[in-house]
């Protein structure tokens, strides 16, 4: 392992040796590891959940990604199976509305969620596809081609938000018989053509009023689409990593269709439009080199790992897009940091996981990029005994050491944390590992008698 954590929880024996003799003397039960004595208690512990997740229980294959929703489900991107598998925080599969996601025309590869419960995948093409969740299973009543706006114009509901005026609340009209249209919003359906109209010869948004460039140049060449992250909340765009241009690209949300749904309420229907790249090719802190995972925090700032020159996981300030991290300041941008940064996940404290398939370990690091430990690794407490003499007397030492192993992973593939618990995707195991974080765990004296 790059960073074998060896916590010296220091517990002290004395053994004062007189005349050839030795008096053992208990271990003091009070302190902490700082103090070097006593009880270590390890704020960032985290102890493996059982029983394990097996693929063959959950019907996975070929899992290449995960991600959690907000109510704590996991969304699994499945290539061999075709589907987005959904599996319960108690370990059971989903049925019902989500077996919308099996069957899939495509062998997703990457999958998200944004606020708004819409599912984005990928299948390492160059298009991006959505399933609006939210929608399917409140259910459509109907299309709306029509409202009344503050000024008494009655309008499209594209013309009432490019006009800036408010409308009249329930004086929409809605369209109940569009049949096949109201179908095909429901289905998974492409979300981000880069061949599309709106891509190539751009589009004005009717939100903000603002002109979207086209990019024919763009539209035409080879690329794959990785990896994908939703923005901060209520931000009209997604993140996407384009592992061939070696590029991330900030897609905007552009409404298309008002639906009314069943319970009432009146919901946007959205097309992916490139608006920009936040980060491009190159080997410098922010930049992008032969690239594996993405993550974004609550806050919108981007976090992705890779495997190119020189530096493996990087942090985007959300709106600037700067690097957030500094070489030869913060731990994650050491050079031989990781030996294979897979993916990467990020809790909702700010603290970092990287997932390293050489290293086989979940590298925890600080919201600053400190490196806090290793974990996803087997542990066991070693009791070292030695001696050396002070002041002219022979003083005997034991100390607790943790050894870690990374002996639990084989060939993982992806992470995801969500609400304190560790998700690894082992590929090689065929088995979904947790963890989960443990602030009160306690290093006993081993000799303490009751």
């Amino acid at each position: 392992m790059k960073k074998t954590c060896n916590i010296l929880a220091a517990i002290f024996c004395s053994l004062m040796l007189f005349y050839g003799c030795s008096d053992t003397m208990r271990l003091p039960e009070g302190g902490d590891s700082s103090s070097g004595t006593g009880i270590n208690r390890d704020k960032n512990k985290f102890v493996r959940i059982s029983p394990d997740w097996g693929f063959d229980t959950l019907g996975l294959t070929t899992p290449l990604d995960v991600y959690p929703s907000r109510d704590g489900r996991l969304y699994i991107a499945d290539s061999s199976e075709h589907r987005i598998r959904v599996i319960r925080p108690s370990g059971e599969s989903e049925g019902g509305i989500y077996d919308t996601l099996s069957g899939l025309p495509v062998s997703p590869a990457a999958v998200c969620l944004d606020n708004r419960f819409n599912v984005y995948f990928t299948d390492r093409g160059g298009r991006i596809y959505v399933w609006p969740q939210f929608s399917a299973m409140t259910g459509i009543q109907g299309i709306v081609t029509s409202r009344e706006y503050g000024n008494g114009d009655i309008l499209k509901p594209l013309e009432g938000l490019a006009s800036g005026l408010d409308p009249v609340p329930h004086s929409e009209t809605v369209d109940t018989g569009a049949t096949a249209m109201i179908d095909s919003l429901l289905s998974p359906h492409v979300f981000y053509d880069p061949r599309s109209v709106s891509n190539r010869e751009g589009v004005t948004d009717p939100v903000s009023g603002e002109e979207i460039s086209g990019d024919p140049v763009y539209a035409i060449v080879r690329k794959s689409l990785i990896a994908l992250a939703p923005a901060a909340e209520n931000a009209l765009h997604i993140y996407a990593m384009d592992a061939v241009n070696h590029q991330i690209l900030k897609i905007r949300l552009i409404p298309t269709v008002l639906v009314k749904l069943e319970n009432g309420q009146l919901v946007w229907h959205y097309e992916g439009v490139l608006e920009s790249f936040v980060a491009t090719e190159g080997t410098g802190a922010g930049t992008v080199s032969r690239p594996t995972g993405m993550a974004t925090d609550d806050a919108g700032n981007i976090y992705y790992s890779q495997t190119g020159d020189f530096f493996s996981v990087h942090k985007l300030m959300n709106g600037s897009y700067s690097s957030a991290f500094l070489v030869g300041e913060d731990d994650i941008m050491d050079i031989g940091e990781f030996g294979y940064a897979r993916d990467v996940s990020v809790a909702s404290d700010g603290n970092i996981f990287v997932l390293d398939t050489l290293d086989r370990d979940v590298k925890m690091y600080s919201p600053a990029g400190e490196f806090l430990k290793s974990v996803a690794v087997r542990e066991e407490w070693v009791r070292i005994t030695d001696s050396s003499y002070v002041a002219d007397s022979l003083v005997v030492q034991d100390t607790l050491v943790l050894q870690q192993y990374p002996d639990l992973l084989k060939q993982p593939q992806a992470l995801t944390v969500y609400n304190e618990v560790l998700y690894t995707i082992d590929n090689g195991n065929r088995r979904i590992l947790r963890f989960t974080r443990v602030d009160d765990v306690i290093v006993e004296n081993p000799d303490r008698e009751e």
